[in-house]
């Protein structure tokens, strides 16, 4: 037989587990949305940029070329106005085959000429909202699913009862 004081912190542990999960699921499905409104951001600051900033032409220097999508880029060098050689990085979509020496417009801002973006090539922002969207979808359907089902099981206990 168990006595009353070992039955209150179950119930006590339950709460916190169901807390826990709770909120666990709820990080997990605001994760997605959180990534895609990021990668809009940051989509948006890049086309901002693509708008106002200068324009020169840089060299492509590097190219990943993988099997994997996210892991295709390009590493461009392009030369500022103060005269300082920089790098930037752009994401390389399956149907672009560039080579390692071909001149690529970049566009820089002024205001800060480490930012640049690469004319024709993706931005960070577009893989991270797709992921953000993707990680909403694989989450999002199967907890539905099983939301789906308990109400079903709920309303097939209460016809039998």
């Amino acid at each position: 037989m168990t006595s009353p004081d070992t039955a209150a912190p179950r119930k006590l542990q339950t709460f916190w587990a169901s807390l826990g999960g709770f909120a666990f699921v709820a990080v997990l499905l605001l994760a997605g949305p959180v990534m895609i409104g990021i990668g809009s951001s940051m989509t948006d600051s890049d086309e901002e940029l693509a708008r106002t900033g200068t324009r020169v032409t840089g060299t492509i220097v590097d190219f990943d070329d993988v099997r994997k999508a996210s892991n295709r880029d390009i590493t461009v060098e392009y030369m500022s106005a103060d005269g300082v050689s920089r790098r930037t990085f752009a994401n390389v979509d399956h149907e672009q085959h560039p080579t390692v020496g071909d001149d690529v417009p970049v566009i820089y801002s002024e205001s800060n000429p480490g930012k640049a973006v690469v004319v024709g090539y993706e931005s960070d922002g577009v893989s991270v909202g797709g992921i953000g969207a993707l990680f909403t979808l694989v989450l999002t359907i199967p907890l539905g699913v099983i939301l789906i089902i308990k109400q079903f099981r709920r309303r097939r206990k209460q016809r039998t009862a």
